[in-house]
């Protein structure tokens, strides 16, 4: 392969991950429950696709907890070429309801997906594996993972706006006293 993942482009990952952990805790730290429930408007100029018009930000949040912890963990337990199947943990959620309930549960199941992230090697990085048709080292998934959790951080965004609570700037993130990079 020639574009081997290092431990150094891992630990990058890490810590900008981390930070991008960090921003989702500060923007929603004081999102009142009941704006969990809300979903987007829709008419001509904000349609968002049939899926996206319905979401709100406790399923994005459902949607962070329930993917990244299968991804994670899946990749760490598989062998090369591994094709990840679609996330079927949803009764990891059962009985938690939308609001800060929901954000507890976020920060449990960040912290056991840190965890398995610690425990990948240079080996597990340089896997490949294949989701939803396409193929990827397992560094080039993390990396995917990052820009969609960015992607949907930017519907809950949104979704606040619309709500008429203004979010945190992006990039304003709470710890400036670790070097990002």
């Amino acid at each position: 392969m020639e574009n081997k993942a290092t431990v150094q482009e891992f630990n990058r990952f890490m810590n900008i991950h981390e930070q991008l952990y960090l921003q989702t805790l500060e923007l929603l730290k004081d999102v009142p429950d009941d704006v969990f429930e809300s979903i987007p408007i829709d008419n001509e100029v904000m349609y968002l696709g049939t899926r996206v018009n319905t979401i709100n930000i406790g399923g994005l949040i459902r949607h962070f907890v329930l993917a990244k912890i299968h991804w994670f963990q899946a990749m760490k337990e598989g062998n090369d070429g591994l094709t990840i199947p679609k996330p079927d943990n949803a009764s990891l959620l059962e009985n938690i309801p939308n609001g800060q309930a929901l954000m507890d549960k976020y920060k449990e199941v960040f912290a056991k997906g840190f965890d398995i992230l610690k425990t990948y090697t240079e080996e597990d990085l340089n896997k490949t594996v294949s989701f939803m048709g396409r193929t990827y080292t397992v560094m080039a998934f993390l990396w995917i993972t990052f820009g969609h959790h960015s992607y949907h951080l930017g519907q809950v965004d949104m979704l606040m706006r619309q709500n008429g609570i203004y979010p945190a700037e992006y990039m304003e993130w709470p710890n400036t006293s670790t070097l990002i990079g």
